[in-house]
């Protein structure tokens, strides 16, 4: 049985709970006791490895393309939907939407929390949530766009501030 390598080495993906980053190169890595062959993928803050032939990993995802990203950008500009009031059920939600990891439904997301914030302070796991998605959403950015991080920022911030509004 052979199995696809669905990435290469310069290749942009999102891990859900890692962010956006790059494959730098593949490494020999000891997993469950095996060497396997991993990508090596550098985010801004950390490193991690992704065997190279598994490719069923739900948990990871290539960037966006432009297309996409657009679509998620709209979906960041309609109309937000009413959170729960209940902190623990918004909790569970959040969760939900990382572990999903779509641009999409993370851009829903941000949209909400940015209606909730204009009625009530956002508790400490919200307010994390924003951050994180809108850190995702410029480095996303600059990855699908091919422009630098602060590009990317600058282009971004204004759109967040104007929906945070």
């Amino acid at each position: 049985m052979t199995v696809d390598v669905i990435y290469d080495i310069g290749d942009w993906i999102v891990h859900n709970y890692y962010g956006v980053g790059q494959i730098k190169r593949i490494e020999k890595r000891k997993i469950h006791g095996e060497k396997v062959n991993t990508f090596r993928v550098q985010t801004k803050d950390s490193v991690y490895w992704v065997p190279v032939k598994k490719v069923d990993n739900p948990r990871i995802r290539r960037v966006v393309n432009k297309r996409k990203f657009r679509r998620a950008l709209r979906a960041l500009r309609s109309k937000p939907e009413e959170m729960s009031k209940n902190y623990k059920t918004r909790q569970a939600h959040i969760k939900e939407v990382f572990e999903d990891g779509s641009i999409r439904n993370l851009a829903k997301l941000l949209r909400d929390l940015y209606q909730l914030a204009r009625t009530k302070k956002l508790n400490t796991t919200e307010q994390d949530a924003v951050e994180k998605i809108e850190e995702r959403f410029i480095r996303e950015y600059a990855a699908c766009y091919e422009v630098p991080l602060g590009e990317a920022r600058n282009k971004l911030k204004d759109t967040f501030a104007v929906i945070a509004k």
